[in-house]
């Protein structure tokens, strides 16, 4: 299990929160964090403009993305599911479908004339 979710876990359950995380409610928190996120380029749609409204509010989007992990800890802790291993098989399945002849410099939005090995 990957260290930091383990050390989220043994926080939770030394303070007895199991209780208060209902699989609903830390889905909503996921939710709530992603939004704060969202309000720190809301409205801009120029990719520089964007990077560097994150770059300028690195602390809060440091903040935002720990806070992400948190909740995502927490719900991957409730469904006994090891943070390490469910990204280990995002990455090989990724691998297999977006091979780099095919995607190197080209995005993957099939309807755009991308390439995504899944279709």
């Amino acid at each position: 299990m990957n260290p930091y979710q383990e050390k989220i876990k043994k926080f939770c359950n030394e303070r007895n929160w199991n209780q208060f995380h209902n699989p609903k409610d830390i889905l909503l928190g996921i939710v709530e964090e992603v939004g704060e996120f969202r309000n720190i380029i809301k409205w801009e749609q120029k990719p520089e403009l964007i990077k560097k409204a994150l770059l300028d509010n690195k602390k809060e989007v440091k903040d935002n993305i720990g806070d992400i992990f948190w909740f995502l800890s927490i719900l991957a802790n409730s469904c006994d599911i090891n943070i390490d291993e469910a990204i280990q098989g995002v990455i090989d399945s990724n691998e297999k479908r977006f091979p780099i002849k095919e995607t190197n410099n080209r995005h993957t939005n099939i309807h755009l004339d991308g390439y995504d090995g899944k279709y």
